[in-house]
């Protein structure tokens, strides 16, 4: 019984470690994430530099990346606008949230 109870506690540590060090690298390099609650998004990129940078849906209206580039975040709504939002840099942490007036169209 002796075994089983060192081995969790093994277990229990190489969790823990991934765990903070995952958190230390996301602190570290900065993370991007951009939310649409009302599913008014087709797609989701960092631009910059001459660079376009298409963000990975995570889940159903999340949008995460990590920030390699300086730019703005260009959010391409489903009616055709397009808008730049937010200031993205290498090791900062941005979360946006879109809003209805993102999407609007302008008259």
């Amino acid at each position: 019984m002796q075994r089983y109870f060192f081995s969790l506690r093994i277990a229990a540590l190489v969790i823990v470690a991934g765990i903070a060090y995952a958190s230390l690298d996301l602190w570290w390099h900065g993370f991007v994430v951009v939310r649409d609650p009302r599913h008014l998004v087709a797609a989701v990129a960092i631009e910059g530099d001459g660079q376009r940078r298409p963000m990975r849906a995570y889940s159903t209206g999340y949008w995460v990346a990590r920030p390699t580039i300086d730019g703005v975040i260009s959010i391409a709504c489903r009616n055709g606008v397009q808008v730049h939002r937010g200031d993205v840099q290498p090791g900062r942490q941005l979360a946006y949230t879109v809003t209805r007036d993102d999407c609007a169209r302008t008259r």
